[in-house]
């Protein structure tokens, strides 16, 4: 199914990813980084344990498959979403995502390392580059360096670290595990670790007070979570880590589209130029290799 329907299901995956960004940025309700991305995943985990159980899908197996379900949780969704749910309450979220841009090259080279056959060649490096150079463009104007976000961008830049370790372990060592019970049992692992962190944090675990913070909690819950990774554990199966990688570069471009619709943030020639970029390298990280 994902050899048929890869493209559209990248390009859904896209769509949802880039919406997140708005869902994100109007509003959690006061709820602590760690509370709210461990509500999410716990709410997204048990969602996705009744998909696999309805659809008969096998659980992790074996101390091999069991160690992968809990690199994949401890690296994707405590490490990657607890650090950028941490750093996003200092710097901004332009910022975040040029640092996040980095995620192509950091997997080019782990992947390299990590996945027998996979090489660096000069137009995955040359794709890889240029995805970061568009993301510049597109935030420019939101690019504020100083002494008190050193921390912060230290934290992105450990995300995307976490990021690119998940999904080479989940292509090397979870490729025979269902996408449905592999997003589930990672989900939950994620989760405990995350309420653990905002308990430690002092935020304590708390639910939303208020409708429009359960309606974004949802929303990234069924929709950024448990579709999300349904279809991105399904096509790292058979699409190359370095391809999905550029998922985090393309959803800007989504979401500020989004802005402009929804919330009248101004296009500029820098954006568009950014725009333009960050597409040629989708497309020249996704041509068939020659």
């Amino acid at each position: 199914m994902t050899d048929r329907w890869g493209p559209a299901l990248y390009v859904l995956l896209c769509l949802i990813w880039g919406s997140t960004w708005l869902v994100i940025k109007v509003g959690y309700g006061g709820l602590g980084p760690f509370n709210v991305a461990g509500l999410r995943f716990l709410i997204a985990g048990a969602l996705m344990a009744v998909v696999a159980q309805a659809t008969g899908a096998r659980w992790p197996r074996g101390r091999p498959e069991w160690t992968a379900v809990g690199v994949v949780g401890l690296m994707m969704f405590a490490g990657d979403y607890g650090l950028i749910y941490w750093a996003e309450q200092y710097i901004e979220s332009g910022l975040t995502a040029v640092l996040f841009a980095t995620l192509p090259l950091m997997t080019l080279f782990i992947s390299r390392a990590y996945i027998p056959g996979e090489r660096i060649t000069t137009a995955k490096l040359a794709s890889s580059v240029l995805a970061v150079a568009g993301t510049v463009a597109l935030f420019a104007d939101q690019l504020r360096l100083d002494a008190a976000t050193v921390r912060p961008m230290v934290a992105v830049l450990g995300a995307v670290l976490c990021a690119a370790v998940a999904s080479v372990v989940s292509k090397r060592d979870a490729h025979d595990i269902p996408s449905a019970t592999l997003t589930s049992s990672s989900m939950f692992v994620g989760a405990v670790v995350l309420v653990l962190a905002a308990l430690a944090h002092g935020e304590g675990f708390h639910l939303p007070a208020d409708g429009g913070t359960w309606a974004a909690v949802a929303y990234l819950a069924l929709a950024g979570s448990v579709l999300a990774f349904l279809i991105y554990f399904s096509l790292l199966k058979t699409w190359t880590v370095l391809s999905l990688s550029f998922i985090s570069v393309f959803t800007p471009v989504i979401a500020l589209l989004l802005g402009s619709f929804f919330l009248r943030e101004p296009l500029t020639l820098a954006k568009a130029g950014g725009a333009v970029l960050i597409l040629v390298a989708v497309v020249l990280a996704n041509r068939p290799a020659t």
